[in-house]
């Protein structure tokens, strides 16, 4: 899709961010400026004190939503856009500032998931499933110089509660609802001795709908045009839980080690609109399992003005996907096959803070990390068109950032990391933040600069349509802002200006690279892409009558082009935005209506033939109602897409319509 294109630089951010502050501007979401972060600076510190664009979300929130509260309540966040193929099961991606999803390090309690043996890396959020989280911490813009390779255009940190000393929590929810859906959720915590521990887990089943064509009017095809798609069938059943633990032994003052794992499970059917045959399209052969388990044991030590960090870490994806006709022999023959996925991680890290009272403080780390991948197939009778793929890579890396106060006014950091693959390339990056405050008017102005990078990853690198050689991706950019309280604290305003410049992105296609192999498979993964991403974020979070309604709005501008080829990013929104209010002026009851408000996005039709397309901009109504009965039990109502809407996140894909689920929570 050829553009023009628009007035670019800081130039244009900066004329918008001019004429919208007044008016509009970005709090950090469900949150105020006093809330804690660990992921901006990798310590413990107000979201006030950082010079970087924040978002804490809490954990209440997300609870709301059940199994799939983590992709619902990012949908809210300013910068973010979440693409679903289907169903709340299914492929799910989220990306940052019009960047890929691939660029975005997501971690857990610190610890980075995104899938190893993925093509791009990226998590597929549709294998997780919400339970005991604390709060998601979203930090914007170039975070390499702290997290290093995938945070190029930020980080997403899913942090799981822990339990607290003396006190014993046990909670139990139930609920069921649209499409045969029932869901439910454990949790306890408590302490004992000198242990402290929070255990949870969820299981959530639904007959679901066939996720492509479903509430589609447009005429659909399968085969790629072969003939008209067969009828959808009425269901299309998933099932996915999770289970998380997170414990705590004090050794003594000072001293302590931490220990969390996480294991996730996904199951679903899948449709295969690329089948020739017309009842393999919906076959219930096609489905997919995926199971992620992760853990990790840090000890903590503080000595005089040293804190120490050492934490050993793994994770694996293991992921098989049964598809009709979805391998050829040698002859070109399709037949049903599966195909299977492995990608692992190890590592240890280590990191220090040292503490220098009014001269700031230092944090510096290092960190040894080993990642692999392999794949294989089964019912392969002579198959022509697959290779295993086996391959592993050792990363190690060295970071520092200097955090300097001055006057009790402003707050600077300077940043820089090393990260060296061996047998592979070596990147430098760096960051450096400001943040003013003007406590005399509830005024924070706060500006970053730095440089990101993303290393190939395993199947980008030995795929058979790998090259060893590509290079990282990288990237350089800024942001700007303003937050400002205001009516004695009522009302917190905020916005956000940025630009970013991305170069040696890897694509896919079949250029003068390739070998004459990777000619006859289609094609091979080059370093060419150039890309360069702007916009604004606004939002504001008012109490508009105290202790009855609170009220939430935010704004995105995203302008994502592909300058090498004079595109926007697929799937991302020039325009989005959303609005919801919260209203407790009954005793024991809250109210809140939500509207998510998505512009038109550029998209691509993969399975017929109009080529580049437009997905048409759309408006969904949410609603959730709780009601606390007494100090034990709490019922709610969560209605979603209460105007029935048909809308697209990914072409062809089909998205609920209107949907009631009810559940009743215990707590004791």
């Amino acid at each position: 899709m050829v553009m023009l294109r628009q007035p670019s630089g800081w130039a244009a951010a900066a004329i918008l961010l001019a004429a919208l502050q007044p008016t509009l501007a970005r709090a950090q979401d469900a949150t105020s400026l006093g809330d804690i972060t660990v992921t901006a600076d990798r310590v413990e510190e107000p979201v006030n004190a950082s010079g970087s664009d924040v978002t804490v979300i809490p954990g209440s929130r997300i609870q709301q939503w059940g199994a799939n509260g983590v992709t619902e309540v990012l949908r809210e966040a300013v910068g973010v856009t979440v693409t679903q193929n289907g169903g709340p099961s299914s492929l799910t991606t989220v990306t940052l500032r019009g960047a890929d999803a691939g660029q975005v390090l997501v971690m857990l309690d610190g610890v980075p998931i995104g899938n190893v043996a993925g093509t791009d890396g990226s998590l597929d959020f549709g294998n997780l499933s919400a339970v005991d989280i604390d709060r998601i911490e979203i930090v914007r813009g170039p975070q390499s110089s702290l997290y290093g390779s995938d945070a190029m255009s930020g980080v997403i940190n899913i942090i799981t509660k822990k339990g607290k000393k003396g006190e014993q929590r046990r909670t139990v929810t139930v609920e069921g609802g649209s499409y045969g859906t029932i869901q439910g959720t454990a949790s306890v915590s408590g302490s004992t001795d000198n242990w402290i521990y929070s255990l949870g887990v969820t299981d959530m089943y639904t007959a679901g709908f066939p996720t492509y064509g479903y509430r589609i009017d447009r005429p659909l095809t399968y085969g790629y045009g072969l003939g008209p798609l067969p009828p959808l069938p009425n269901t299309m059943p998933s099932d996915k839980g999770a289970a998380n633990g997170a414990l705590t032994y004090t050794i003594g003052p000072g001293a302590s080690v931490d220990i969390g794992f996480n294991i996730f499970g996904n199951t679903l059917q899948l449709a295969n609109p690329a089948a020739v045959i017309p009842s393999d399209v919906f076959s219930p052969y096609n489905s997919s399992t995926t199971w992620i388990g992760n853990g990790f044991i840090r000890a903590n030590a503080t000595t005089g003005i040293l804190t120490n960090h050492l934490t050993v870490f793994a994770n694996t994806t293991d992921s098989s996907e049964r598809i009709t006709e979805q391998c050829y022999n040698a002859e070109a023959a399709a037949f049903d096959c599966t195909n299977y996925y492995r990608g692992t991680r190890w590592g240890a890290e280590y990191q220090g803070q040292l503490a220098f009272g009014p001269y700031g403080s230092l944090i510096v780390g290092a960190r040894n990390m080993l990642e692999s991948m392999n794949t294989s197939e089964s019912l392969n009778p002579g198959d022509g068109s697959f290779t295993p793929v086996g391959a592993e890579q050792t990363t190690n890396s060295v970071y520092a950032e200097y955090r300097l106060p001055l006057l009790s006014r402003l707050d600077l950091t300077f940043g820089g990391r090393v990260d060296a693959i061996e047998d592979g390339q070596t990147f430098v990056t760096g960051r450096t933040t400001a943040a003013y405050h003007i406590d005399e008017t509830g005024t924070k102005l706060r500006a970053a600069f730095g440089n990101g990078a993303k290393a190939p990853t395993l199947y980008q690198r030995f795929s058979p349509y790998g090259d060893p050689n590509l290079l990282s991706e990288t990237n350089v950019g800024g942001e700007i802002g303003i937050d400002q309280k205001l009516f004695h604290d009522r009302l917190t305003l905020s916005a956000t200006a940025y630009n970013t410049f991305y170069t040696n992105l890897i694509n896919f296609g079949l250029v003068s690279s390739c070998t004459a192999q990777q000619g006859v498979l289609g094609g091979c993964y080059y370093n060419v892409g150039t890309e360069q991403t702007r916009g604004v974020e606004l939002t504001a979070d008012a109490s508009l009558v105290p202790d009855v309604l609170h009220a939430r709005a935010g704004y995105t501008y995203t302008y994502a082009e592909d300058t090498q080829n004079d595109t926007l990013q697929y799937y991302v929104a020039r325009n989005s935005g959303y609005l919801s209010a919260v209203y407790t002026g009954v005793p024991n009851l809250e109210i809140e209506p939500r509207l998510l408000l998505v512009g038109p996005r550029p998209a691509y039709d993969f399975y017929g033939s109009a080529g580049n397309v437009s997905l048409a901009g759309y408006a969904r109504l949410d609603c959730i109602v709780r009601y606390k009965i007494n100090d034990t039990f709490t019922a709610y109502v969560r209605a979603e897409n209460l105007t029935d809407t048909k809308y697209e996140l990914v072409y062809d894909y089909g998205t609920p319509g209107v949907s009631v689920y009810a559940g009743l929570t215990a707590k004791f």
